[in-house]
């Protein structure tokens, strides 16, 4: 025989649901207002970290730039000081060939400075005796030698004045040499002032995507542990949505239980003999599913 209700007991079991109902619609209520807070202040932080991200990107384009170019001093720097090196080993051998060529010119700087003129005249004037002359045999012998000795010296002046202008010319390379490294040491100079200055924007620039890092790291934290706070608020509504929809599936059954003056507890029992057989994957009858959603 079928177990029945009095109207008081469905009063209280209905008035008791119904506490229920609105504390459970209440809770849903306020998770989904905190849900909804946690997701707009994900959203926000989620645009400051792309904000970040974006000024990051930008500070990294200009510190490859900034690289970049350092790198292309640092080659010409290299370039200059191995051309510098070049030209003062060239200095040194022209110093010493200058050394040298000063103490030659200084052995024969009188002799440089003989008349030419003068020897070659004499020289032409032997040569015209000699050939319109005519000489006794010890007079030839001492002409012959004087020719001999004429020769001689002009040989030796022309050397000597060789001498003085191999001493000019390389008095000349020397300077020029001395210029050069100048220059290149000025452009060495401005090339590491140059570069230091590189280095210091990058070090600058590498401070500030350190920093950046550091605020995209924080902000990537935050928005986890906000993104699990929502997930445990979804899981929270997940369960309180199921609860609340038993409740008002018991209440149906306490409306239907008064109508029909069936016992709670019957009805109850049916209902879940058929959630036992939708888990099994049995079909269900229209009359089943209205049980099942309290639509009976």
């Amino acid at each position: 025989m079928v177990q029945r209700l009095s109207d008081s007991n469905l009063a209280v079991s209905e008035n008791q649901l119904l506490k229920k109902a609105d504390g459970l619609r209440e809770r849903i209520i306020e998770i989904k207002t905190q849900r909804r807070q946690l997701i707009d202040e994900i959203r926000s932080l989620r645009d400051q970290r792309r904000k970040y991200i974006s000024e990051k990107r930008e500070l990294v384009e200009r510190i490859k730039e900034l690289r970049e170019k350092r790198s292309m001093i640092l080659d010409e720097l290299a370039k200059l000081k191995e051309e510098r090196d070049k030209v003062r080993q060239d200095l040194d051998m022209k110093r010493e060939q200058l050394r040298i060529a000063r103490q030659v010119a200084q052995r024969e700087g009188n002799v440089a400075k003989i008349s030419l003129k003068r020897l070659q005249k004499r020289l032409e004037e032997l040569e015209w005796r000699q050939m319109t002359s005519v000489l006794s045999p010890e007079e030839e012998k001492r002409l012959i030698n004087e020719i001999s000795r004429l020769e001689e010296m002009i040989e030796r002046v022309r050397k000597a004045r060789e001498q003085v202008l191999s001493v000019l010319e390389l008095e000349a390379e020397v300077k020029a040499l001395r210029l050069r490294i100048g220059e290149l040491s000025n452009r060495i100079n401005e090339l590491r002032e140059e570069a230091g200055i590189l280095k210091q924007q990058i070090q600058g620039i590498s401070s500030r995507i350190d920093e950046y890092n550091s605020k995209i790291d924080a902000l990537t934290r935050e928005i986890d542990e906000r993104s699990k706070l929502v997930d445990d608020l979804t899981a929270q509504l997940d369960s309180l949505y199921q609860e609340y929809k038993e409740t008002m599936i018991k209440l149906r059954e306490i409306k239907v239980a008064r109508q029909q003056g069936i016992a709670v507890e019957v009805i109850e029992r049916k209902r879940k003999e058929i959630e036992k057989k939708l888990a099994r994957g049995e079909p269900l009858t229209l009359e089943e599913l209205k049980i099942l959603y309290g639509e009976f």
